[in-house]
Formats: C-alpha cells, structure tokens, sequence
C-alpha cells in the first residue's frame, strides 16, 4: 500500500494514472527492421508459451460479439459440457501488447495525434454580432453550404409562450417556426418575451431549443411563500428572404468538430457504435425541477443538418455570400483547447510507426497495422507488417458461472481535463489563471502553456487490486447489484450499462504461439505476459512468496476493480535453426536469460519508470482499494463502516475547483494528479454543492 500518512476519509484515489513517455531520443536502432517471416534467422527462436492467469478481481468482458454488447463471451470447449465462459485470444492479445509498449517503451499505437478537446465557454453575455440563422442545405459530411440567416439580435420567448401559440410541449422544437407581435422589454440586456398573447404559430421566425440541465429549478415568488418553478427561454430570430452561400475561414469549422466532439450527446453517441447520424437524433428537453417536457431539441453531432437553427458570428459579402466566421448550437456553446493538437504533445518518437521497415519494439514483435494507406498523388500504399504473436483463447479450469453486473456511467477519457492528463507543473500547482474569465490552467492553450504546449502525461492505467471487496463499486453493489442504476443515477441515463462476470479466483490458460524472436524480443513477450519476472528485482530481500504481487488488467470495467489478474508463464518448446533445420538438440535459453536480455535492452531512463513508476502501478493494492474512485460527491467511509451508495456520483465541484480559473468573487487553484512515481497517489475530496449538479 502506499507509503506514508494513513489514507483519511477526506481522501480519494483516482482510479487512473499515467507511466511518464521516455523523453529522451532513443538509441540508434531503437527503430529498426523487423525479422521477416521468411525463415528463422540465425539468433533467433521460435516456440510456445503457457501462461496461466488468476482472476484476482472479477473479470469482466463484452462487446467481443456484434449484437451480444453486455454478454461475456462463450464457446464450447472439449472437456465441458456446452458454452463456456472464455477469453478470447484477441482480448489478451490487446491487453499484453498495451502492456508490451509500457514496458519496452514501444509507439503509442492506439493514439489519435489530431485530437484537440473542446471546453464549455463560461457564462457571460455572447460578444455582440452573433445571430441565429437556419441551415438551408449541407455536404455529404454535414457541413453547411447555404444559410439563411436572422440579420436582427434574437427575442427570447418564454417556453409557456411557445406552447400556448404552438398548441403544446410536444409542437415546440428546434426549427419550428413563430410570428412575434413584439421584441418584448430588454431584461439582463436581451430582449425579452413572456406574454403569450404576442405570439402566433407559423410565420418566418425560427426557435432553437437547447438542454435545460443548467438552467435554474426554481425562483423567487413575487407574491412570497414557495419558490416557483424556473423559467425556460427559447432563443428566437426573424429570418431574412435570402439564402446565401457560406463560407468558412481556415480553422472554423474544424474547430466546430472538436468543441462538439466532447459534448455529452457524442459521449452517448459513441456508446452505441451501430448508431447513424445521417439524420437528426431528436432530444427532450425537460426541466430540472420536474422533469417535464419543455420540447424536442437536436442532439449535438459532427455535423448539423438542413432546418437546424445554430448560432453564428457572419459576415455578409454581397447578396449570396455569407462568411461564417465561428458557429455554435447553443448559446454558452464550447471553445476549442489552443492550437497544439495531441501530437504536438507527445515526443515525436512516440508517435506511431509508419515505415514498415523502421519498427520499435513493440511494432517488431507484435506487428504495425497501417491506418493511412495512402501512398501519395492518390495511390493506395499498403505497409502494415504481421506480428510475430499469435494468441490461443484462455479455456477455464472449469466451467464457471457469470453474475450480471449493473453499472455506473464510464464514459470516453476527457484528455482535455489537464489537471490529470497534462504533465504535472509544480510551478503552477495551487495557482490560477490571472485574469477573470481567461480560461483556467486546465485547459489545452492557456496560459500553462506560456512557455510552449505542455505535454501528455503519458500511459494510462488503473489501479490493479487483489481485494476487490474493498473498492466501493463492489461494496456498493453487494446488498443491491442494480444501486448504480436506480438509487445513485437518474434510470434515464444513456450512460448505464450492464454486463457479465466471473468471479475472483477463476483460472484461465492459454497459449502463445512466437516465432523468430531474438532472446530479447522473447524476453519482453515473457515481461508482459508476467510483469513480476521484471520487477521482483526491486523488490529487495522479501522471503519467496512474500513479496509484493505484480499482475495486469484484462477486459472492461477496470475503473471500477475488474479485470485484475495474476500469472504464471512457461516455455512449453522452443526452436532455433539448428533444432528446426538440422534436427540438433533444443536451445537451453531459459525464462531468465531472455529476461535479462530484455533488460540490457532498456534505457536508463526506462529503467527508471521500471523502478520508480511500475513497481507501483502495477502492484496489487499499492493504492488503498477502499479509496479508489473518480472525484465523489462525499466523503468515503474507512473499512468496515456504511458506504451511502450517493456519494460515488461523481463531483462536478470538484472539477470546477481544481481547474485554476478565476471568477469575479472567488480563485479556484490548480490541483493537479499526483505522479505514478509518488508515495501519496490520494488527492482531497470536494464535495458536489447542491447548486452545481448538472
């Protein structure tokens, strides 16, 4: 466990840290040619490998078959009498190669360099020039072509308005279309309209609906006694005859695609891949007080569709054309995080292989798939090379039973949340933007990066746990497995799950079948497939047995202790030329000798992260389990006392006062992730303020 002060009650731990990118440039030959499968060269071996994993936490596995999402997977296996629950070779071949990488320092295969994320815009009044407008027609990939837009500032009508002239909530939407007899009175410096009597349906005057979530429950009564219920506006504008052709400035609309990326409704988008946006996805907007419909608005996407009302800064050039010069859908919409996109934020070696002919590590062992293709002047080029690897299914010791599992919302990682992803900054821990509203310290283009874009941290991984009945997802569900879903989320959310596991204890084996590895090569496959035979080195003089437990993570649901296992590996044959060609006797190179032939391979400064960094991320519990949890809205018990399910919703407070910004009254200082490397992985518990929830 951690070292140090004992874990308090006001404490938690992030589920996820990140193992630091080499910085230094590699050594020459760092990337180099592969093998080649031709033959087995001289130097080389070729064999199989059985390893054997302990499910020390349950195991959790989906998604593996189209249509079968929250289904552990299944097959008929010899010796069992039906399907049975199985890892498919697949599955680990993804989780050794992530760990493969880490371990040798590999590419970062699975990296998106143009990713830039986008922010939530403060709330202050829109610079003055924004107007809505209605998009008249779009690309194939739903990018705008003709506008007609609303020349004058919008009126904003009052929802019980709209249903009154439109007939009722289910009639008001994005896109419908009103006549206002008046502008209404200037309130907050819009104009404002409340009397239905001053509205008609039809007309030329378009109204756009946004999500309600953040909009005030209640206010005062004039007349005293209970609060009222809160007031929903609708942005309204008056639409000129003309339909121009638009016009983007280099950068505006791809920015668009990156503030919107993020979003909520792309979240839940992305949790059901088979989904089509090839047309409007139509949202109800309910109050926050009373859930009841307000009206239907369109759920924000990479793209915007013809009749969509959005809010753009134009510039008018003649009688057709218009100049878009920003575009959002709503109007406290989201910005983009600078300029530097993610592989501007990364060592440039770190970026993935592209030359089939110059591989890291990894991409040597496990093979590079080509992603591009493109070879220029629109030729197709393909340079993908094939592994060395191959990975048989992991058949159980016996056909074990699975437990439905119903869970909480774990969506995409938010790598624009800096205080956990950026490098850490000492010099600007605890302190904030220096301007009111500039944008705060976390975020990707501000002033953290006065000095040039800061870098990403590095390598995510969770915490790994050998007592999973302490984390508080398990402690939470064990009275009621369905807790997240009816007690701590509202039953609506699009971002519960479920799915299947097999318990703690279970025991797999599967095969590994390698071919022309050097013994290096061999080496790093036997380190990733049992990270213990690499770091029991630093574990000083601990009795055999006694030691710390080193394992690695498989399948889903590692946020919340699934999928921690344990293994033992051992050569089942092995080959060299001389053995397969000539029929002489089998190579004697044992598991430690190639082990130790990996470790002369590393780096200095790899062999730091080794002994600083992975010692401990990939130790069982070295993060007190009883305290590993995203930002909660509570304080967590101590062991053994009552958890209330509630205070594992997440903390919004949390990432609000700990992202460096500046508001008119009150500092919120930046508080950054402690490093993998430190002795104290816990961080303070901020409550969620009633006034915050979303």
């Amino acid at each position: 466990m951690s070292e140090g002060k004992r874990v308090t009650r006001e404490e938690f731990v992030n589920p996820y840290t990140f193992v630091q990118l080499p910085k230094g440039e590699p050594d020459a030959g760092w990337r180099a040619a592969p093998a080649g499968h031709g033959r087995l060269a001289e130097g080389r071996y070729s064999g199989v490998l059985e390893v054997e994993l302990t499910a020390r936490s349950p195991l959790l596995l989906r998604n593996v078959y189209a249509g079968d999402d929250g289904v552990f997977p299944r097959r008929s296996i010899s010796g069992f009498e039906g399907p049975v629950p199985y890892l498919p070779g697949s599955s680990l071949a993804g989780a050794v190669r992530s760990l493969h990488e880490t371990l040798a320092g590999g590419c970062l295969r699975i990296f998106s360099d143009n990713f830039r994320p986008g922010y939530r815009d403060q709330v202050q009044k829109r610079p003055p020039g924004w107007r809505l407008a209605r998009v008249d027609e779009v690309d194939e990939n739903g990018r705008p072509l003709r506008m007609q837009l609303c020349s004058q500032p919008p009126v904003w009508v009052e929802s019980a308005a709209l249903h009154s002239a439109l007939g009722d909530a289910d009639s008001l939407r994005t896109g419908a279309r009103v006549t206002l007899l008046s502008r209404g009175t200037e309130v907050l410096e819009r104009e404002q309209l409340e009397d239905p009597n001053l509205v008609r349906a039809h007309g030329n005057w378009v109204v756009l609906l946004t999500d309600a979530q953040t909009r005030r429950k209640s206010r005062k009564n004039p007349a005293g006694g209970a609060k009222l219920r809160g007031r929903y506006f609708c942005a309204t504008g008056e639409l000129e005859d003309t339909v121009r052709g638009v016009v983007f400035p280099e950068g505006v609309w791809e920015g668009f695609l990156d503030a919107v990326d993020d979003t909520k409704d792309m979240r839940e988008f992305r949790q059901k891949p088979g989904r089509e946006d090839d047309k409007p996805h139509w949202v109800d907007v309910l109050h926050p007080r009373d859930k009841g419909l307000l009206g239907r608005r369109i759920a924000a996407r990479r793209r915007v569709y013809p009749d969509q009302v959005v809010w753009v800064l134009p510039e008018v050039g003649g009688e057709t054309l218009l100049t878009v010069r920003d575009i959002a859908l709503s109007v406290v919409w989201r910005h983009v995080g600078g300029v530097d996109k993610a592989g501007r934020r990364v060592p440039e070696h770190a970026l993935a292989c592209t030359d089939s002919r110059h591989l890291c590590p990894s991409c040597r062992v496990f093979g590079s798939a080509d992603t591009e293709g493109d070879g220029g002047k629109g030729r197709a080029e393909q340079t993908a090379y094939r592994g060395h690897v191959r990975f048989g299914d992991a058949v159980p010791r016996e056909a074990y039973a699975t437990k439905q599992e119903w869970l909480p919302p774990m969506g995409a990682p938010k790598p624009g949340a800096g205080q956990f992803y950026l490098n850490r900054d000492q010099g600007s821990e605890e302190k904030t933007a220096v301007e009111q509203h500039a944008q705060p310290l976390r975020e990707w283009g501000s002033e953290g990066d006065g000095k040039g874009p800061r870098g990403l941290r590095g390598r995510k991984q969770y915490w790994l746990t050998g007592t999973p009945g302490e984390r508080p997802y398990f402690r939470a569900s064990a009275a009621k497995p369905t807790v997240f879903h009816e007690d701590v989320h509202e039953p609506g959310n699009q971002m519960l799950t479920q799915g299947q596991s097999v318990r703690a204890g279970s025991v797999f084996t599967a095969r590994v079948h390698f071919e022309n590895l050097s013994d290096a090569d061999l080496g790093g496959l036997l380190c990733a497939l049992d990270p213990a035979l690499l770091l029991r080195s630093y574990d000083g003089e601990a009795p055999q047995g006694e030691g710390p437990e080193y394992g690695w993570a498989v399948g889903g649901g590692r946020p919340l202790g699934f999928g921690t296992v344990t293994s033992r590996v051992c050569v089942v044959w092995l080959d060299d030329a001389s053995s397969r060609y000539l029929g002489e006797v089998t190579p004697s190179l044992d598991v430690e000798e190639a082990v130790a032939a990996f470790r002369r391979t590393a780096s200095r400064e790899l062999k730091d992260v080794w002994k600083r960094q992975l010692t401990k991320v990939l130790r069982l519990d070295w993060a007190a389990p009883h305290r590993v949890w995203y930002p909660p809205a509570g304080w967590l018990p101590e062991q053994g006392d009552p958890l209330d399910p509630k205070v594992l919703s997440p903390s919004f407070t949390f990432w609000k006062e700990t992202a460096g910004g500046r508001a008119k009254d009150a500092r919120f200082p930046y508080r950054q992730l402690p490093s993998s490397a430190s002795p104290r992985p816990e961080m303070t518990v901020i409550p969620q303020r009633e006034e915050e929830g979303r």
